[in-house]
């Protein structure tokens, strides 16, 4: 991501047509972030637009010292996090009950990869197909770098419970991608 200082001044300004410059910038960016903890494509558009005007009202606050790939970024995580908390459907805790042979069942279909390599997307597509709370905490504590107490306070759960939300996404993601490359039969979706 590539954005100027002299961009920066013009979009404290109100300038729209460098805020545009700075949303085209970015977009790409934040759009990959926002792909990690949305559903689909379009709620990750949304949520964006949404990071993008937080941007634009918190210009005034950044600071030249602090890069502004890592500034965009933590607004863009933040108000993802801050939309996964209105969902209140994702609310929901699993443990391992929950988790019942069921669950992944009606995940799998037949399909034929021994050929074909993994690659990002078909990870991704792993990491989809855990329980959203583990998906949430996962993606924060391995893909972002948030350490287990500040996921806690994103999350209102307790460290103990990001710890094993971690520890059980790192086992399903093992046994998956097991399954998933080793196997003609059966692909996890």
């Amino acid at each position: 991501m590539q954005v100027s200082e002299d961009l920066i001044k013009r979009c404290k300004k109100d300038e729209r047509k460098a805020q545009f410059e700075l949303y085209k910038a970015c977009y790409g960016p934040m759009l990959q972030i926002c792909l990690r903890y949305q559903k689909n494509t379009d709620d990750a558009k949304s949520v964006v637009n949404q990071a993008f005007l937080k941007v634009c009202d918190k210009l005034e606050t950044y600071r030249a010292e602090v890069p502004f790939e890592f500034w965009i970024r933590r607004i863009t995580i933040n108000t993802a996090i801050d939309e996964y908390r209105k969902d209140k459907s994702q609310r929901e805790h699993y443990n391992n009950q929950d988790l019942s042979e069921h669950y992944w069942e009606s995940k799998m279909t037949d399909v034929n990869l021994a050929e074909e390599e993994m690659n990002a997307e078909s990870l991704r597509a792993l990491v989809k197909s855990l329980p959203p709370i583990s998906q949430q905490v996962f993606n924060l504590c391995v893909i972002d770098g948030y350490d287990y107490a500040e996921v806690a306070v994103l999350l209102n759960v307790s460290e103990a419970t990001c710890r094993w939300h971690v520890h059980f996404s790192r086992k399903k993601l093992q046994e998956l991608i097991k399954t998933t490359f080793q196997t003609t039969e059966t692909v996890l979706l």
